[in-house]
């Protein structure tokens, strides 16, 4: 894993420190701004790619919604033409499209969501690369500066106790996408569990429930049309 991997929320005062603790930070300086340019670079690539995800997930939901009004006229259509038995298709057809439309909103709201993460992201890492190149001189003398305290302090004193690593912060906030990304997983591994196979009771009693709705939406249109 590279420096800057772990540095994903580099700010100037860690910079700062971890210049410090360095022996050559005059080499290491320009190695870190290369790896910060790289996140840069992933960090517009990968929102890019959640633009692109957005405008999937929207013409998606469009062509489903598309499909929805049709069903929903060839219901009206057929039954005002005495085709009962298309009018109930349609129908049938009409609630499963109702639930992909939810589905395909609620991918858009994810997409959005994502894109919105992304964009941020990409944001902050410009920023605090442009951050670190504008302070470029000054970051060094600094880190120079406490490098050469630390030093005679440790002639001194002898032996310090070891600091606390700079990537602590940004390895918890790691340990947190860790987490919700582990969550996703989850939430889609079981959305996924029980396609297939002879249908539950729990299928069945929907089942009736949708046949119920379609009788109920034909017995409206027939009310409309007396």
């Amino acid at each position: 894993m590279s420096i800057m991997a772990r540095l994903k929320r580099v700010t100037v005062g860690r910079m700062e420190a971890f210049l410090s603790s360095v022996e050559d930070p005059e080499t290491v300086f320009p190695q870190l701004v290369r790896e910060m340019e790289e996140q840069v670079r992933l960090a517009t690539d990968a929102e890019a790619k959640a633009m692109a995800a957005v405008k999937s997930a929207e013409r998606t939901r469009d062509q489903a919604s598309a499909k929805l009004e049709k069903m929903t006229d060839g219901a009206r259509s057929a039954l005002e033409q005495g085709d009962e038995a298309t009018a109930r298709e349609a129908i049938a057809a009409q609630i499963q499209l109702e639930d992909e439309v939810a589905r395909c909103a609620d991918a858009v709201a994810n997409a959005n969501q994502s894109y919105s993460d992304a964009h941020e992201t990409r944001v902050l890492t410009q920023k605090q690369l442009d951050e670190v190149r504008a302070k470029k001189d000054e970051i060094l003398n600094r880190a120079r500066v406490v490098r050469s305290q630390e030093k005679i302090q440790r002639t001194v004193q002898g032996p310090a106790a070891s600091t606390g690593s700079i990537l602590d912060a940004v390895a918890r906030m790691e340990s947190q996408v860790e987490e919700r990304e582990a969550g996703l997983a989850v939430r889609k591994e079981l959305g996924q569990t029980g396609a297939g196979g002879t249908a539950s009771l729990e299928q069945r009693i929907e089942d009736l429930h949708k046949q119920a709705e379609i009788d109920r939406r034909m017995a409206a249109l027939k009310g409309k049309q007396s």
